[in-house]
C-alpha cells in the first residue's frame, strides 16, 4: 500500500515541480563548489536539507497518509460489473455503489489500479485481489471504454 501512495504522490505535479527544484539546486550548489563559488559548509547544508525533504517526500508522507486512513486497514470486498463498482467492508453492513461516471480517469501499475475520482481523491484496488487471471482480464475489460 505505501508504495501505491509514493507513485501517487511522485506523479502528483506540484511534487514534480518541487523535487526537480532541489536537484537542480543541488546541482547549482555542486557546481558552484567545484568552481570554488561556495562553500563546505553550504554545500553540506544544501545536501542535508534536500537528503531530509526527499526522505519527507518517500517515507513521511505516504505513511502519514496511511495512518489516518481507516479504509487502508480494514477488509475491503469489490465487485465490478458493467455500470459501476460495489464496495463493502467487514465493518460495515451496507454495500456502497458507485457509477463508473464518477471516475475521471484510470492507471494502471504492475501492482495496483488506481480509479480516480478527480486530481486527489482515488479508489485503489490491488491487482492481487483479482483472484484469477480471468478475473483481472475482465476488470480491464470493463473499465478500458468507461475512463
Amino acid at each position: 500500500m505505501l508504495h501505491a501512495l509514493r507513485y501517487h504522490f511522485m506523479h502528483r505535479g506540484e511534487i514534480k515541480v518541487f523535487r526537480n527544484t532541489l536537484i537542480i539546486l543541488l546541482l547549482a550548489t555542486i557546481a558552484g563548489y567545484g568552481f570554488n563559488l561556495v562553500t563546505p559548509g553550504a554545500l553540506t547544508g544544501i545536501t542535508i536539507m534536500v537528503l531530509l525533504l526527499g526522505l519527507v517526500f518517500w517515507y513521511l508522507l505516504p505513511i502519514s497518509i496511511y495512518n489516518k486512513a481507516a479504509t487502508f486497514k480494514d477488509d475491503i470486498h469489490l465487485r465490478f460489473s458493467e455500470e459501476g463498482i460495489q464496495i463493502s467492508t467487514r465493518s460495515s453492513n451496507h454495500e456502497r455503489s458507485i457509477s463508473w461516471h464518477h471516475f475521471s480517469k484510470v492507471v494502471e501499475t504492475k501492482k495496483f489500479f488506481f480509479l480516480y475520482r478527480d486530481k486527489k481523491t482515488f479508489f485503489l484496488i490491488p491487482i492481487s485481489a483479482f483472484k484469477t487471471e480471468d478475473a483481472y482480464q475482465g476488470f480491464k475489460a470493463v473499465i478500458q471504454p468507461k475512463l
